[in-house]
């Protein structure tokens, strides 16, 4: 077997163990899923499931890596239709949440905050160096150069607000025991953040 078939079935298998995983914890719960139970049900062995990840909380931060890869070409083609920067922003964040609740889905965004907020494992929610946020401090930064975005005090306080405002928006869509969309839900927090910088 060469490198290239090597390197592929090494992709295969992680995404595997991944896609097991995560269908566990939306099932069970985070804390209810040891790593023996995901290596059983993925019928892989310890050794394979350690070569992929450091730790079990490492496959959250795998998938949200993985979405982020969605959210730089998102962004791309925004670009492409959206003049303003602040055009740009609530377009990007109605498409964070459209990709979250396609991608994710409820149940399985309820175990990751709920997995979040006891344990200090999940960093990635307050990871800057995200893609995701990497995305939305561009976008603010644009807006200033553009002027299509003022009378914030900075780029730093207006990022940690808007991620606050998504994090915000998709904690209370998981609290949610109808069928709302998330962006539904979200829409009207954007709109409104939007419009104070527009005014």
């Amino acid at each position: 077997m060469d490198l290239e078939n090597k390197t592929t079935k090494g992709i295969q298998t992680q995404l595997h163990i991944m896609s097991v995983a995560l269908e566990l914890f939306k099932r069970l719960g985070y804390d209810n899923v040891s790593v023996d139970r995901i290596v059983k049900e993925s019928k892989t062995s310890k050794g394979s499931f350690y070569q992929h990840f450091p730790s079990k909380s490492s496959i959250f931060m795998m998938r949200f890596m993985e979405m982020d890869k969605s959210y730089v070409h998102i962004y791309e083609e925004l670009k492409l239709q959206y003049t303003l920067a602040i055009e740009r922003l609530e377009a990007f964040c109605l498409a964070v949440f459209r990709c979250i609740e396609k991608e994710m889905g409820k149940d399985l965004m309820r175990v990751i905050y709920s997995a979040a907020i006891i344990s200090n494992e999940h960093t990635f929610f307050t990871n800057e160096n995200r893609k995701l946020y990497v995305i939305l401090y561009q976008i603010i930064e644009e807006g200033k150069e553009d002027n299509s975005i003022r009378h914030i005090d900075s780029t730093e306080k207006f990022f940690q607000m808007i991620v606050q405002s998504l994090m915000g928006a998709i904690y209370y869509w998981g609290l949610q025991l109808d069928d709302v969309k998330l962006e539904n839900l979200g829409k009207p927090l954007i709109k409104q953040l939007i419009t104070s910088l527009r005014n």
